[in-house]
């Protein structure tokens, strides 16, 4: 029962976020700049810094992710029905100000629930798969719908889309966990873990470059000649094939260490990279989407399972949110100003030949540390234990 609603609560959830993923294009129908796209995109991530990692603590300390989820999802789904109503610069940034501080919490105490709800962490992938459906799902159908009805609907389908995901996170089962003792002093000692300052050094380098793609990917592709249609297309490309990498991701984890794993997904973010940043051919650009696929999935995978299993358990909702802060909040922060300013002043091409060098540069983050240690295969020890 529990397993079945978690895998609706994903798909449903990733279906309104799929219909978001146009906002980029909505901004340059309003005839703002690179730049001011690539703030208002910083602003998210920016929120998130400290958003996330204050739901977390609140979540640990209340004991109950229900009540954190309900307060995140309808905030955020208020806020997000403002949007084409608004024109100036300044008041889309103050809408993203409050829309991220609700919603970039979401994800990361998903997350939380579905683990503690799991037998088995590792079997996490095929829960979360269901996201990338949902996700696929939206991004083609409701493409297609913007693309006859206009940029405007896809606020009123998102909010509708997350605000039905929460009813069904609130039948999940309460989580049986007596009542946690919450101290700050302890859940700030996660910063004294060096398997978690090592993923969170990988993870924030890496999101620098996927921050740039995710901002001014679908531009890209429209200067090229796509349509909304044909955005969407590239978009369910890389959701659509994440599903296969997602269902076999116990079986990665079981044969593999988090450092192999997320090597891995380095290279192949470098590799999808180059090709953005060396060719123009408008096929080859969007079929590279498939290289994205595999990086974005195990990543996400490796990611939460691995912060699960190095962080103390009445701290994990702490630790995930201070996981999404500096890898996706600081990282997208810095990520996108840059990219904005490089889009502005240089080009896209030289964008991605850049995030192309700083992939591979990260994965020396994975292997600083005791190679005689228990730490680098704790990850792999565990699944076997499984």
């Amino acid at each position: 029962m529990s397993y079945g609603i978690l895998k609706l609560f994903y798909f449903c959830f990733s279906l309104g976020t799929g219909a978001f993923q146009f906002l980029n294009l909505f901004y340059v129908d309003h005839g703002l700049t690179p730049s001011q796209i690539g703030v208002l995109f910083a602003v998210g991530p920016l929120v998130m810094i400290i958003a996330q990692p204050l739901w977390g603590m609140l979540t640990d300390y209340w004991n109950s992710t229900k009540i954190t989820l309900m307060i995140l999802i309808l905030c955020s789904a208020a806020t997000a029905l403002f949007f084409p109503f608004t024109f100036s610069f300044t008041h889309l940034l103050i809408l993203n100000i409050i829309y991220f501080f609700f919603h970039s919490a979401i994800p990361p105490i998903a997350d939380v629930t579905a683990m503690s709800l799991l037998t088995d962490r590792n079997d996490f992938g095929k829960i979360r798969l269901w996201g990338s459906i949902g996700y696929a799902v939206g991004v083609l159908t409701i493409g297609k719908m913007l693309d006859f009805f206009g940029l405007q609907l896809m606020f009123f389908l998102h909010s509708s889309l997350i605000v039905f995901a929460l009813l069904l996170a609130l039948k999940l089962p309460a989580n049986k966990s007596g009542k946690k003792h919450f101290k700050f002093k302890e859940a700030m000692g996660l910063f004294k873990n060096r398997p978690f300052i090592m993923l969170l050094l990988f993870s924030f380098f890496l999101h620098l470059t996927v921050h740039a793609n995710n901002s001014f990917y679908s531009i890209y592709l429209q200067n090229l000649g796509a349509t909304i249609t044909i955005i969407g297309f590239a978009l369910l490309i890389k959701s659509i094939l994440e599903v296969p990498f997602f269902a076999v991701s116990k079986r990665l984890m079981i044969r593999y260490s988090y450092p192999i794993l997320l090597s891995g997904v380095a290279l192949m973010y470098a590799l999808r990279w180059l090709v953005l940043g060396v060719s123009d051919n408008l096929q080859v650009l969007i079929w590279s989407q498939i290289l994205l696929s595999f990086s974005y999935s195990v990543q996400y995978f490796v990611a939460v399972a691995y912060v699960d299993v190095i962080t103390p358990k009445k701290y994990r909702a702490t630790g995930q949110t201070i996981y999404w802060a500096i890898a996706l909040g600081l990282g997208g922060l810095i990520g996108n100003i840059l990219a904005g300013w490089i889009v502005d002043y240089v080009n896209i091409a030289y964008m991605y030949q850049l995030a192309t060098g700083v992939s591979l540069l990260c994965i020396a983050f994975l292997w600083l540390k005791p190679k005689q240690g228990k730490e680098q295969q704790i990850g792999k020890t565990e699944a076997i234990q499984k």
